[in-house]
């Protein structure tokens, strides 16, 4: 009788040190921490190049968010993205949104460049200062035409 008093005792000790292990893992890794929700911003681009959902929104290069999706306004006739940002990370009302590539040819991103306002931009808010995309057949096409009609 001892010795099942003793496996138990034993048994418990081993499950109490399983679920310590697994709570300091979960803890460790992020997935129990309180964190905010990331805030929905938007913005409107003429032309959006090869921008992908799930690409990465930098600010000073360091990435503070991702593109959730991307549409068409038919009102004004451009594109839609729509991003979700790093709660810890408030931009000024006046900042501009810009398509950058990551390389000559590499991946696209919306790089965030913050202004001087005091009012900071609040969730579903619109990014009002946008650049497009800069698309290099679109250059290309534009010098060869330029060189033929100074022929």
């Amino acid at each position: 009788m001892d010795l099942r008093r003793i496996e138990f005792a034993v048994g418990i000790v081993m499950l109490c040190g399983i679920a310590a292990l697994v709570v300091a893992g979960l803890r460790g890794s992020g997935a129990l921490t309180a964190q905010a929700a990331p805030y929905p911003l938007h913005a409107r681009f003429e032309h959006i190049g090869g921008l992908r959902p799930q690409a990465p929104v930098k600010a000073a290069g360091v990435v503070v968010g991702r593109v959730s999706a991307i549409g068409y306004d038919i009102t004004p006739g451009v594109a839609r993205v729509d991003m979700t940002i790093d709660p810890r990370c408030r931009f000024p009302a006046d900042t501009r949104a810009s398509i950058r590539n990551a390389g000559l040819l590499g991946e696209q991103h919306i790089a965030l460049s913050p202004g001087g306002d005091v009012r900071l931009l609040a969730g579903d808010d619109t990014v009002s200062r946008t650049q497009s995309a800069l698309v290099l057949e679109d250059l290309i096409g534009r010098l060869l035409y330029d060189k033929a009609q100074a022929r």
